[in-house]
């Protein structure tokens, strides 16, 4: 599963493909921590691999991966 955060405009989003709607937070920090929670969580849950990605400015890179 991978797990976007993500940066538009003066917020961040974190987009969990589980999740119906995005979470939005003011600073990134908070929302990669958030995303990092729900990565660990499904690993601990379903025993598969998960991944935070993280976009901003045009880029994206996996800053985060649990297997």
């Amino acid at each position: 599963m991978v797990i976007t955060v993500r940066c538009n405009l003066q917020h961040w989003s974190v987009l969990d493909p589980q999740a119906p709607d995005a979470a939005r937070y003011a600073r990134g920090a908070d929302a990669f921590d958030a995303a990092a929670a729900l990565a660990l969580e499904h690993h601990r849950r379903t025993g598969q691999p998960s991944r935070v990605r993280v976009e901003a400015l045009g880029n994206a890179v996996d800053a985060l991966i649990v297997e």
